[in-house]
């Protein structure tokens, strides 16, 4: 059976699909019979995008974040009422797991701003489903793996902290956005690459892919690379990592921004993507 990704919150909408974006990235995945949630963009957005495309998130098997940047993770404030049982009608909709790297709820703060990390601590999310934290690969079905903690190898996809994390005995320190993953799926002809922000960077996580997924072939990257502020001789570096792939197709969003997609506009097969977009591997 195929797995089927379907973006309902992204920067940008698909045009004639006449749905909402927002700064924030939020997909939907489905392999047989887990559903899983990944990231919930910055709103409720996500939530009326996926109704409109028949799409249920409350359903999800698992409610996975990305990492716990405002722009993937607030939109749980909009979920939540649609898994507590007082306001569900009917059989109301399975306990989810919430799976994330244990430093994804941790409150951070860039100077002078207020919080852009979780609004929810995983404490609270644990009185509506399962709340698993892991920097260890789990394996969702035996082809879909959230890849845990990415070894951060390439030096040129290194960056400057400008955040702090506040931690569990309340000292603060510079926030590496160690929690930042992404998924994995085993197609037949390759593995595709589900990013919400690629903060890690994408080289480093696809590497990683290959180690966990027993895998070097990469058949299509799908979200944000988060090259929006980078400058071009990293967004070049990228694209000739890219360009060795020999990607099928390469759906950029979200954060990667213009100069990044220009260039990867040139030689490599980028797609246009944004909200209401369904892929099938």
């Amino acid at each position: 059976m195929a797995m089927e990704c379907t973006i309902l919150a992204d920067n940008t909408a698909l045009t004639d699909r006449y749905l909402l974006s927002e700064s924030g990235f939020s997909a939907f995945i489905r392999d047989g019979d887990v559903r899983v949630l990944f990231d919930t963009g910055f709103s409720g957005v996500f939530l009326d995008n996926a109704r409109r495309m028949a799409i249920e998130p409350a359903d999800a098997t698992h409610i996975i974040f990305s990492h716990g940047h405002l722009d993937h993770t607030w939109g749980m404030q909009a979920l939540l009422p649609e898994l507590g049982n007082e306001t569900t009608e009917g059989e109301g909709h399975p306990s989810p797991i919430f799976l994330s790297h244990p430093e994804a709820y941790l409150p951070r703060r860039r100077p002078g701003s207020s919080e852009i990390g979780t609004l929810y601590h995983a404490d609270i999310l644990a009185r509506f489903g399962t709340v698993q934290l892991s920097k260890e690969p789990v394996w969702l079905t035996d082809r879909l793996v959230f890849l845990g903690e990415i070894p951060r190898v390439h030096a040129w996809e290194s960056f400057t902290p400008n955040a702090e994390l506040t931690l569990g005995d309340g000292t603060t320190a510079p926030d590496h956005l160690t929690d930042d993953t992404a998924l994995a799926y085993k197609s037949d002809t390759g593995l595709v690459i589900i990013s919400g922000c690629s903060h890690s960077g994408i080289a480093n996580i696809i590497d990683h892919a290959r180690t966990v997924c027993g895998d070097d072939r990469i058949r299509s990257v799908i979200g944000g690379l988060h090259l929006m502020y980078a400058d071009q001789d990293r967004i070049d570096r990228t694209t000739r990592f890219l360009e060795n792939l020999n990607l099928e197709s390469l759906h950029a969003c979200h954060c990667t921004g213009f100069a990044a997609l220009h260039t990867f506009s040139k030689t490599l097969p980028l797609k246009e993507t944004g909200t209401g977009l369904k892929t099938v591997w």
